[in-house]
C-alpha cells in the first residue's frame, strides 16, 4: 500500500480528514476511490491502514488498524556544516532514510552559506518537507527534528543539554583513532558533528574537544560533506545496533 503522512490531530471517532497535497495524491495522482485502501504514518511510531470513505477536495478515511513500528533506530543527532547549492536536501533526506534522529543544519567559520532568520525559516520548513517524504518513502514511522539554522557553540550546548552521551566529529587531521575503533556507551544517545567543505579549524576542534567529543578519522580518503554524514552514520548507527 502506498503510504501518505497523516496528523493525528484530525483523527475524530476512528476516522481522519487528509487535506492539502497528501489529499491531491490520494484523489488525482493513484486515483484512490471509496472502498481502497492506504497506509499512513503519523512521524511518531506509529502506522495506520486506511480505507477511503469519501474522496472529494478532502479525503475522509476509516481507520482499519494501528499498530507501532518495529524499526529499531539508534538516537543519533546529524549537525551539519550547510553545504554549498541543493547538498543540504539530499543530506536531510538521506540521513532521514538512515535513521537520524535530529538533524541541526550548522554554520561553522568555513561554511560558505550563510542565512538569516527570514531564509533559515523557508530553508527549515523545506527541509522538514524533505525529511517527511523520505519517511514516507522509506517507511519509515518516526520523523526526526530539523533544528533552526545555528552557530556550532550554540550546536554544542544543544547537544550538552539533550545529554548525549557519545559525540564524534571527523576531522581530516594525523593521529587520530578510527571511526570504528572509538569507545561507544551502548544504549546511549549520540550525536555527530561534520564539517563543511574545508572542514572545521583547528579551533572549533578544540572547542569540540571541550565540549566531550572525540576527533576521529574516516580513513585516508578526503569526503564530501554529503558523503561523510552517510558514512558516519552509517557506521555509528550500525554500531550500537550490534550492541543492543
Amino acid at each position: 500500500m502506498r503510504r501518505f503522512f497523516i496528523d493525528e490531530q484530525r483523527i475524530k471517532g476512528g476516522k481522519i480528514v487528509l487535506t492539502g497535497p497528501e489529499a491531491h495524491h490520494i484523489r488525482d495522482v493513484i486515483r484512490l476511490r471509496p472502498g481502497d485502501r492506504f497506509a499512513g504514518i503519523d512521524g511518531k511510531g506509529r502506522f495506520y491502514t486506511l480505507g477511503v470513505e469519501k474522496s472529494g477536495k478532502d479525503i475522509l478515511a476509516c481507520i482499519e488498524k494501528i499498530s507501532l513500528s518495529c524499526v529499531i533506530n539508534a538516537d543519533i543527532m546529524l549537525a551539519c556544516a550547510i553545504s554549498k547549492k541543493s547538498g543540504m536536501d539530499d543530506i536531510v533526506k538521506k540521513a532521514t532514510e538512515l535513521g537520524a534522529s535530529g538533524i541541526i543544519p550548522m554554520i561553522t567559520e568555513r561554511t560558505i552559506v550563510k542565512a538569516d532568520q527570514k531564509t533559515g525559516s523557508v530553508k527549515r520548513g523545506r527541509w522538514q518537507r524533505i525529511a517527511v517524504e523520505a519517511c514516507k518513502q522509506s517507511g519509515r514511522a518516526t520523523l526526526p527534528k530539523i533544528y533552526d539554522i545555528m552557530s556550532m557553540p550554540r550546536a554544542l550546548d544543544l547537544v550538552k543539554d539533550l545529554g548525549c552521551a557519545n559525540k564524534i566529529i571527523p576531522f581530516v587531521g594525523e593521529g587520530l583513532a578510527c571511526i570504528n575503533d572509538i569507545t561507544l556507551n551502548k544504549g546511549a544517545s549520540s550525536a555527530i558533528f561534520i564539517g563543511p567543505e574545508g572542514d572545521f579549524t583547528v579551533e572549533e576542534i578544540d572547542l569540540a574537544k571541550g565540549a566531550g567529543f572525540n576527533p576521529v578519522s574516516l580513513g585516508s580518503l578526503v569526503l564530501r560533506v554529503d558523503t561523510a554524514c552517510y558514512y558516519t552514520l552509517s557506521v555509528i548507527s550500525s554500531r550500537l545496533l550490534s550492541m543492543k
